[in-house]
């Protein structure tokens, strides 16, 4: 509690009279003690909501990357530090304090959580200072360092105890400590660095203080559960983050009002984890309006978990509320406005063009992607060039759908987003098998396709942020980067398709050893994962099929020996299927990739039930002839069926489907004309709900090749399908997610071909 003056001298003539257990009161008259009542106000300074902060505190702070840090606040506890540092204060004064970030914010120089790892040099400092010569940070436990450089020096000069461990985990250890469970329980790190078992990881600790500390036991643990009557049988591994205690929140947001309900802010399970831990909640505001003048919507963090607000002067906007490092404000990106899809900037033909081409290969209409930070930022480029954008749906950690990421130092909000939903949120998502594939960077790949991207050397330390989260809970996912790096030159004029290696890079990406494990190719293999590696040159693949990676495509233009299989530590597999990467990926013109086929792919028809499905997914209709090519061309291909078997039964997709303005009555005709001639009944539907009915339809013994469906989803050929492939399998052919229990019932006598088919009709039965 925050006292005033009054309050501290009314507290002083209490506290005068502690030693007169008895005294007599005088009289006085009915509603005398009738105690003062008025709305609550939270509006303090900066110095007094972090007066509020103890030694040996957790704190929590919001802001992800270069956005959203409450600097106001976290400068104030700076300048706290370095004057009871000057002043030799001991008793009372900040220390050991433990730091829980996710994407921790930071200006990648001073600012952000780096203000919490200044270390004081005042001239008052002496031996005798509780603080001197150190931060007044114990431990550090984060998902990300890179922007926070000075508090990532303070863990690789083992100044503090310092843990990297996946964001979206810490994101649940926050929300667990919020609902007061012990922790989080996933197989989110399992095989990494972060998993604690002897051999494979060291529990995300960075450096030797964090192994030697009592916590280290703790924090991330190896369990075993067992499911069903045969749990013994069933067991499965898992690892176990603890929830932490959490005594200070420190969030940021835009408005508040005196009771301290805060608008535009999305760190509420921060708020909570702090509010239900006993502790409190230091918000940092622009600007402060009327006590219930927010409508309740729009209040993201209720004023019963906030405890201080404090107000950004507005000459002080730009310094310690600005949207990010960066930038100022962007209506854009904070959704007040949208931009043109066109405004999408183009890249030039250079090797990370050449590498976000092959990778958008991949791209398929209606899927789910996330685009990790640095080479894959480029294929929303080429996305958007090639005409693809819209027809995906992009997602960033932060809690991001649709729209296009910000790239940089911008990355984590989105141009025209579709949705927000809060980073603990989206992590669910994540985790739950949402994301259809994924496109992410790598530093170092090892021979059985191990990857790192957490760190580099013992004096740098990054962190794996999202990257251990998706790349472990997604089908099909793809690294980016160059064959070599630091000196790379290549020349691709563009004109024949093909490129020549001028110069390589002095640093090779293809290594015996990974320095830290933040992917594992054997723990992908277990999973049923489908995992490719693209470079400038050449693209690898990991399978059951070999313990190390294989390779499956070379460029034109590159010497296998000299260009590839020289600038690696080992030997791949060479696939005798050797392939040349598409010439269209090295020139100049779009590449113009066949998105959706012809219109004739489009139509399915099922005799049995005499259905037709007809899929318009993406097509735009921009004049009257174009009306009358779409009609006339369902007419052909409709008339030999309806003509021998009468009107069918139609079944049409509609999802991105578009008629441009005026043309409305044209087309209304010619579906009139196509529904008098070849329709019984029609259903509309959209890209997941049409694909579910086609399925539903389609899913009888003679509809299905039961053993060509098996031995695609059998990748690594052993004769059985694992859970994670059948689950997976289920997902992207039938539309259809299984939950765990449904799984378990699936599988309990293995999935084979024998009684695949039986377990497909079963599957199909639920739509029934």
């Amino acid at each position: 509690m925050i006292f005033s003056t009054a309050k501290s001298n009314l507290l002083k003539v209490i506290l005068s009279h502690r030693s007169n257990r008895f005294f007599s009161l005088p009289s006085f008259k009915k509603g005398e003690f009738r105690i003062p009542s008025h709305n609550s106000n939270k509006v303090c300074t900066p110095d007094d909501a972090v007066s509020l902060i103890s030694a040996n505190d957790t704190i929590c702070v919001s802001g992800f990357v270069g956005q959203g840090s409450p600097d106001l606040l976290l400068k104030a506890l700076a300048d706290r530090y370095e004057r009871e540092c000057n002043e030799g204060v001991q008793e009372g004064g900040l220390k050991d304090l433990t730091v829980l970030f996710g994407g921790g914010p930071g200006d990648w120089d001073s600012r952000g959580l780096n203000y919490l790892a200044k270390i004081p040099s005042g001239n008052n400092i002496n031996e005798q200072s509780t603080a001197a010569a150190k931060s007044m940070i114990k431990r550090a436990i984060g998902g990300h360092y890179g922007q926070v450089p000075l508090l990532g020096n303070l863990a690789t000069s083992n100044q503090i105890e310092a843990w990297t461990l996946p964001m979206g985990s810490i994101s649940r250890m926050i929300r667990a400590q919020a609902t007061h469970s012990p922790g989080h329980i996933t197989t989110v790190g399992l095989g990494t660095y972060v998993d604690p078992t002897p051999g494979i990881g060291v529990g995300g600790a960075a450096n030797e203080l964090a192994l030697a500390s009592p916590l280290h036991q703790e924090l991330v643990t190896k369990i075993s559960i067992g499911f069903g009557p045969t749990a013994d049988a069933m067991k499965a591994d898992y690892l176990m983050y603890k929830a932490l205690p959490i005594q200070v929140a420190i969030i940021r947001a835009t408005t508040a009002d005196s009771s301290g309900n805060l608008s535009f802010e999305r760190e509420r399970i921060i708020a909570a984890a702090a509010a239900n831990s006993g502790g409190v909640v230091l918000a940092q505001v622009k600007r402060i309006c009327e006590t219930g003048s927010l409508p309740s919507r729009a209040v993201g963090v209720p004023g019963a978990m906030v405890d201080c607000v404090c107000v950004v002067e507005e000459s002080e906007h730009d310094v310690y509320h600005p949207m990010s490092y960066t930038k100022r404000s962007d209506p854009v990106l904070y959704g007040k406005i949208r931009s043109p899809v066109e405004d999408v900037p183009k890249m030039q033909l250079n090797e990370r063009k050449i590498i976000a081409r092959r990778a958008s290969l991949a791209l398929k209409p209606g899927k789910v992607i996330n685009l990790g930070i640095g080479l894959p930022e480029g294929i929303a480029s080429v996305a958007g060039e090639e005409g693809q954008l819209q027809y995906v749906t992009l997602t960033t950690e932060p809690g991001v759908f649709g729209g296009l990421p910000a790239s940089g130092k911008e990355f984590g909000p989105s141009s025209n987003a579709d949705a927000l939903v809060e980073m603990n949120e989206m992590f669910d998502f994540y985790d739950g098998g949402g994301l259809d594939m994924c496109f992410l960077g790598a530093a170092q790949i090892s021979p059985q396709g191990d990857v790192n991207v957490s760190r580099m050397s013992a004096e740098k330390l990054i962190g794996p942020g999202g990257f251990i989260d998706i790349s472990q809970s997604t089908r099909n996912i793809s690294f980016l980067c160059t064959f070599t790096a630091k000196g790379l030159d290549i020349d691709c004029d563009g004109a024949e398709g093909k490129i020549k290696i001028l110069k390589e890079g002095k640093i090779k990406k293809f290594v015996n050893q990974v320095y830290e494990r933040t992917f594992s190719g054997e723990e992908a293999v277990r999973r049923g994962q489908q995992v490719y590696y693209v470079t400038e040159r050449a693209v690898f693949r990991r399978t059951a099929s070999h313990d190390v990676i294989e390779l499956i495509e070379i460029a034109p233009g590159v010497d296998l020996q000299k260009d590839i299989l020289d600038q690696m530590e080992f030997e791949p597999i060479i696939s005798p299927n050797l392939k040349q990467m598409d010439e269209r990926i090295f020139r100049h013109e779009k590449m113009e990739i066949e998105l959706f086929g012809s219109l004739k792919d489009r139509v399915t028809y099922h005799e049995g039930d005499h259905v037709i499905f007809i899929d318009l997914t993406g097509i735009s209709l921009a004049s009257e002839d174009e009306v009358r090519w779409l009609g006339r061309s369902l007419d052909l291909i409709l008339h030999p069926i309806t003509k021998e078997r009468g009107p069918v039964d139609a079944i049409v997709n509609y999802d991105g489907f578009d008629c441009k303005s005026g043309l409305e009555e044209a087309y209304a005709d010619a579906v009139e004309a196509l529904s008098s001639r070849h329709y019984k009944s029609v259903k509309r539907y959209s890209f997941n709900a049409f694909r579910r009915a086609k399925l539903k339809t389609m899913a009888k013994v003679e509809a299905l090749n039961a053993k060509s469906l098996f031995r695609e989803w059998d990748e690594d050929n052993t004769g059985s399908l694992s859970p994670l492939q059948l689950r997976e399998g289920v997902r992207e052919y039938f539309g259809i997610r299984l939950k765990q229990a449904e799984l378990d019932a699936l599988c309990k006598d293995g999935v084979t071909l024998r009684n695949f088919t039986d377990i497909l009709l079963e599957v199909m039965s639920k739509f029934e």
